[in-house]
């Protein structure tokens, strides 16, 4: 494996009783909000202003102290709860904790990234959520994606997957996590994908 995640917060998470998965949800929904809000308005803030002008600056700088203050709400969740699935607190709550860790320092990202998993394998949250995370993380170090989430477009504008560690062996990789064969995923963006698939 490219990547190595370890976390020390195994066995000490505390069960929610019903009345405090709701309090959870409705926190979760809100940070969620929050979490969006701004980011939903910088296309509009960017046409007015600009995008490299002083406006646009502090627009990020609100954006980037908004992100760690909610990172903290959110790491006061899982340290106590875990990665709540959608079973405990509904698909829109457990979609959150996905969109903030997005937005979490890389710190956040491979320390809680093993609670995601698990989720994912007790299929109560999103596989596909698992995937960009990680694949997103190896992109952005320069490293090749293990679970071929992640496109772009070549120089004639036509969409292409980042590099795939070992892509004869990334359904394999997919099976894992309960996600469906990169084949339908490659036609829904257009790409064409002819790499014949192994499992050993």
């Amino acid at each position: 494996m490219i990547i190595i995640f370890s976390s020390s917060i195994y066995g000490q998470l505390e069960q929610p009783n019903e009345k405090k998965l709701d309090s959870l949800k409705t926190k979760l929904e809100t940070l969620f909000m929050e979490d969006q809000l701004f980011r939903r308005l910088y296309q509009d803030a960017e046409k007015k202003f600009g995008k490299d002008s002083e406006e646009m600056e502090y627009f990020w700088k609100v954006v980037e102290e908004q992100d760690k203050r909610i990172e903290i709400e959110f790491i006061k969740i899982l340290e106590k709860y875990g990665w709540l699935g959608s079973n405990q607190v509904g698909r829109l709550a457990n979609g959150a904790l996905f969109s903030i860790i997005q937005h979490s320092s890389i710190e956040t990202k491979e320390k809680y990234a093993p609670l995601m998993k698990e989720s994912v394998l007790r299929k109560e949250s999103q596989p596909m959520h698992y995937a960009r995370l990680i694949d997103r993380m190896l992109v952005n170090n320069n490293k090749p994606q293990i679970y071929g989430s992640q496109t772009t477009n070549d120089k004639n504008g036509n969409a292409i997957f980042f590099e795939i560690e070992k892509p004869e062996y990334v359904n394999k990789r997919r099976k894992e996590i309960n996600l469906d064969g990169i084949e339908s995923f490659a036609k829904e963006r257009s790409i064409v994908w002819n790499i014949t698939q192994k499992e050993k």
